[in-house]
């Protein structure tokens, strides 16, 4: 079984252990890493794929909506994973575009491109012969092998990266107001199609000239390439745009975005060594299961936050239901953290309130 977690960029690499219990990373690995070819772990049967999205922002509250939508570049849906890829993302890309307000004699686009790249992944994974003989020393016991190494590993990673921008066109002339949002976009997405397509044409005089009367303001959000350019002006953004995804083909496919998890359990011979007993395997279902909840009141968090950020004058029941929300996932976290020390609380009344209340 592979579990898929949110790559935090704490020290994650190929084979660290993981206690999934505490949710912990472990600094040792108990997997053989000799002779292995990253080449050959790349998962053929995971298709790259991307989704661009371009469309007008008519209000606060749109915007909110909409980083509420691209908050994950990996499309997994939390309840499966127990533990959510887009909270860290969505949480400062939310800060990145804080704006106090919308300016209604300006246009506002929306640009949200996400690549996810590709998966890599030990395909044979086997313990190291170190982990074997700590495993079948009688000296030690399977509380100690999990302590030292966890009882999962990283067995591998998804790559992607995604590019943001918010972009607002204020019209110099009052009276040049017939270009509206949709002719914008039309002319936009031209001109990305025609440089896509190697199309030789001069689309920075295009540019310049259907862009002559307006003054812009854009904000990027970029992560997964490193492009570095300074962007004011469409063209720049056109530019900067391109030289991403340019870049992005080169270094094959982003950054390490989400961390696969394997049990060590597929490893060994279970009939004679078991990392988890069977008492163990429910309190990490149930577990899992909690945690998953949590994400869920989380996820509901960041969109509140969003309403209140860009929402406007509407939101006024909105700091109470975070207060409930927050306080929520304050019990949850409290309750795992007390099984962790009181296993038998899992079957508790408790643990039953709390999946009923959710």
């Amino acid at each position: 079984m592979t579990i898929e977690r949110e790559y935090r960029n704490q020290g994650e690499r190929l084979g660290s252990g993981f206690d999934s219990f505490k949710e912990i990373l472990l600094p040792n690995s108990a997997i053989d890493l000799d002779n292995i070819n990253r080449d050959e772990l790349i998962d053929k049967n995971f298709l790259p794929k991307d989704t661009f999205v371009f469309q007008q922002i008519e209000d606060e509250q749109a915007l909110g909506n909409m980083l509420n939508t691209s908050i994950s570049v990996s499309g997994i849906t939390p309840i499966l994973v127990g533990h959510c890829p887009c909270l860290l993302q969505g949480e400062a890309k939310a800060q990145y575009f804080k704006k106090s307000n919308i300016n209604q004699n300006s246009i506002y686009l929306f640009l949200d491109y996400q690549f996810t790249g590709g998966s890599y992944r030990i395909k044979k994974p086997k313990l190291s012969q170190e982990a074997i003989e700590f495993l079948h020393d009688k000296r030690h016991n399977l509380h100690e092998f999990r302590r030292i190494y966890g009882d999962e590993f990283i067995v591998g990673f998804r790559t992607g990266s995604e590019y943001t921008a918010l972009i607002e066109i204020e019209y110099a002339e009052k009276s040049k107001q017939e270009l509206n949002a949709f002719a914008i976009i039309s002319f936009l997405q031209s001109i990305f199609a025609g440089i896509g397509g190697g199309v030789g044409f001069n689309w920075e005089g295009e540019t310049k000239e259907y862009f002559k009367n307006t003054k812009t303001t854009i904000s990027c959000f970029r992560r997964g390439v490193s492009v570095g350019n300074t962007v004011f002006t469409i063209e720049q953004l056109i530019k900067d745009f391109t030289d991403f995804q340019d870049k992005l083909k080169q270094q094959g496919g982003g950054v390490e975005y989400i961390s696969l998890f394997a049990d060590y359990d597929q490893l060994i011979d279970t009939r004679n060594y078991r990392i988890l007993s069977p008492e163990l395997i429910e309190l990490k279902r149930k577990l899992k299961t909690l945690r998953a909840i949590k994400t869920q009141k989380q996820i509901k968090i960041l969109a509140c936050e969003n309403q209140l950020r860009f929402g406007g004058s509407n939101s006024s029941d909105l700091p109470q239901q975070i207060i409930e929300l927050e306080d929520s996932v304050s019990k949850i976290q409290d309750f795992i953290r007390r099984c962790e020390i009181e296993p038998e609380l899992i079957s508790s009344r408790e643990y039953r309130k709390i999946i009923k209340s959710d």
